[in-house]
């Protein structure tokens, strides 16, 4: 009579061997620490202003990831394949909004007063950019707190409801973005009188 040998254990899956590092949460924490660079104010960058420099940045990623976000919360099973994708521009464009920001604060405090007019319009582009920087940080978080909903397998209404928060952060930041880039514009270049449109009195490149 013959005694098998017990069976050998099934070989463990790669996954199961080495599980995946939780990108979400670093994320998070580079998130958490970009909130340092909130006294940061960048006077100058080559030799000019850094604010019209540096918010070149956030002006390109905000939307770019807010419509991407976006989609991703239409279409949840693409989360699994560009969702960090996402998360890590949500990460870039909430440093370069804040950078953005502090410069922002820097150049008014180096053009100092001006006319009524000209102070009340720096003073709505001020606060557009302050509301668009406490957005980004807030849709940055959502977003990456609901890729780790989703790593860990989070379903039902909570989901639907992460899903939602980040859909109208992503709009809100979005449409910020835009209202405060268009007062900087005006702001800038806008109508100056008989001459129309053109850079503020006084304003030089460089120097």
């Amino acid at each position: 009579m013959s005694v098998d040998a017990p069976a050998a254990p099934p070989p463990s899956s790669p996954s199961r061997r080495t599980a995946a590092p939780p990108w979400e949460l670093i994320l998070l924490a580079l998130t958490v620490l970009s909130l340092a660079l909130i006294p940061v104010e960048i006077h100058r960058a080559f030799g000019l202003p850094a604010h019209p420099l540096i918010i070149h940045i956030p002006v390109i990623l905000v939307p770019l990831v807010g419509v991407a976000a976006l989609a991703l919360m239409a279409r949840p099973a693409w989360i699994e394949r560009h969702g960090l994708l996402v998360g890590g521009f949500a990460v870039a464009a909430t440093a370069a909004t804040i950078l953005a920001v502090g410069a922002g604060e820097a150049l008014r405090a180096d053009r100092g007063g001006g006319r009524p007019d000209e102070v009340a319009a720096i003073d709505a582009h001020a606060s557009a950019g302050e509301t668009l920087r406490i957005l980004v940080v807030l849709f940055t978080l959502a977003l990456l707190g609901t890729l780790y909903a989703r790593r860990r397998a989070l379903a039902g209404p909570a989901m639907i409801g992460l899903r939602v928060l980040v859909a109208a952060l992503a709009i809100a930041a979005v449409f910020f973005v835009i209202r405060t880039g268009h007062l900087g514009a005006k702001l800038t270049w806008g109508d100056r009188g008989p001459g129309g449109g053109g850079p503020p009195p006084g304003f030089r490149f460089g120097g």
